[in-house]
């Protein structure tokens, strides 16, 4: 019987050591898994690939070379980019459409100014790729299946167009095909992809794709037209292009989506008092982000509103500034909404030294106790669909202007791709844990329970023991 009761107490010992360490603070693991780490190592010799730039020849992209544009400067500012600022050793142009015709291979500051001083539509239908139509998915399949050590520039309109005719009936079937795509790269190897949207002078044939084979002639209408570059790429030798490429300084720069190979990383934060509504205590260090004693409410205030601030250093996410700056990027629990998210200007402020970023977040239903997250998702942001449609027989309308014939399927396709390879993963995350008490108190009090019961069920045995042993 004494053996029985060893053996019983052992099991109920090690149960409950094993609950207490699952349910504990995590300390363990600090500081030895990836996902809290919060930097990139600095890129080597090893990590600069070649960049290759692709750019599409169909007829629909003739307005954008015809004369001197905006697309020219842009992308010539691109590959001087790529070169001055040393991100890589290697640059090579081609041409893509039913296959990549090389133009410029290892190009030289010469050979870059002899490409950009004969990119025009007759340089294009020399160039042998094919220049009558485009199948938009094939093309972008062929960028991201291409020298996939390297980092692949497609620049296209993305005008989705099916040689069969009728472009509409094909949409639902292009955005699967990409799916499968990007979907089947991505079992085979981890890569990036950033979405930009530009716009320039568009001075040539617009062709209807919503009511083949209707053209419109922009010949010297003024007309502007969106165009969009892709990149691919690892993410590892994405690091050195991130930081030092500042997409907004192109010109004709709109927007950007980045679906990037989750890090979850953990970056530098502290809570402060900022913009607070209703009252709390920091436990300290703040960098710890516990709130206690939290209350809504307050003077001139709804008294159900609490609201708070956290400083963050966003230093190690290479992104886009207005991509970490739109609160649609983000996502925090259903009964919390992002109230601004400003950047750190202040130089005098020590007290925000070494924080580039100040999340402010509100709710109107605070818990007893909540773990509050702020992360940061690849998200299909609002701009893709107002940059979409289906119907374009207009292209003199303003709003069509800077709509593109079915961009928001091929997009979705690709979001879709990624959402499916990484679903529910984050490039970042920041924790704040909110109580109404206090918060470190109740963790402790938790884990007293533990101990009661295990004091209850060894006076429990005893007592069974000692009854059998009578």
């Amino acid at each position: 019987m004494i053996k029985q009761f060893a053996g019983l107490l052992t099991v109920i010992l090690f149960v409950l050591v094993g609950c207490k360490e699952q349910s504990g603070s995590g300390r363990r693991n600090i500081g030895k898994t990836v996902k809290d780490s919060v930097a990139t190592p600095p890129p080597t010799a090893s990590l600069r690939p070649p960049y290759n730039i692709l750019i599409e020849n169909s007829g629909s992209m003739n307005g954008y070379v015809a004369m001197e544009s905006d697309f020219k400067t842009s992308v010539l500012s691109l590959i001087t980019d790529l070169k001055s600022k040393d991100i890589t050793d290697v640059v090579n142009i081609y041409y893509i459409n039913n296959q990549l015709c090389p133009q410029q291979v290892n190009s030289q500051p010469s050979d870059i100014q002899y490409f950009f001083r004969n990119l025009n539509p007759a340089s294009f239908k020399a160039s042998g790729c094919g220049t009558s139509s485009s199948f938009i998915p094939e093309i972008i399949q062929k960028a991201i299946s291409t020298h996939t050590d390297d980092v692949n520039i497609l620049i296209s309109d993305f005008i989705f167009s099916d040689s069969q005719g009728a472009s509409p009936k094909y949409l639902d079937a292009a955005q699967n095909t990409l799916e499968l795509y990007l979907s089947h790269e991505l079992k085979q190897r981890d890569f990036s992809t950033i979405i930009l949207k530009l716009n320039s002078q568009f001075n040539g044939v617009y062709y209807v794709e919503s009511q083949r084979p209707l053209t419109v002639n922009l010949s010297d209408k003024g007309i502007r037209r969106p165009y969009y570059i892709m990149v691919f790429g690892k993410q590892q030798a994405l690091g050195d292009f991130l930081s030092k490429i500042h997409f907004a300084d192109y010109k004709g720069f709109e927007n950007s989506y980045y679906l990037l190979t989750p890090e979850g990383a953990r970056p530098k934060a502290k809570v402060i008092r900022n913009n607070k509504i209703g009252d709390f205590e920091i436990e300290q260090p703040s960098s710890k982000l516990v709130i206690n004693n939290a209350q809504a409410g307050g003077r001139n205030a709804d008294p159900d509103v609490f609201q708070f601030s956290v400083a963050a250093d966003l230093g190690m996410v290479k992104m886009d500034k207005s991509f970490l700056d739109d609160r649609a990027n983000y996502e925090v629990p259903e009964n919390y909404t992002i109230v601004s998210i400003a950047r750190n200007t202040d130089e005098t402020n020590e007290s925000l030294k070494g924080y580039t970023h100040v999340f402010t977040v509100k709710t109107s239903d605070l818990k007893q106790k909540q773990d509050v997250a702020i992360k940061l998702k690849s998200k299909l942001p609002a701009w893709v669909g107002a940059s979409s449609t289906i119907n374009d027989t207009n292209p003199l309308d303003s709003i069509q202007q800077g709509q593109t014939f079915g961009f928001s399927y091929l997009v979705s396709g690709i979001s879709e791709a990624y959402s499916n390879r990484y679903n529910g993963q984050e490039q970042f995350s920041i924790m704040i844990k909110v109580s109404k008490n206090n918060y470190v108190t109740e963790r402790k009090s938790y884990g007293a329970i533990w101990w009661i019961i295990l004091g209850f069920l060894v006076l429990v045995v005893i007592i069974i023991w000692i009854k059998n042993k009578k």
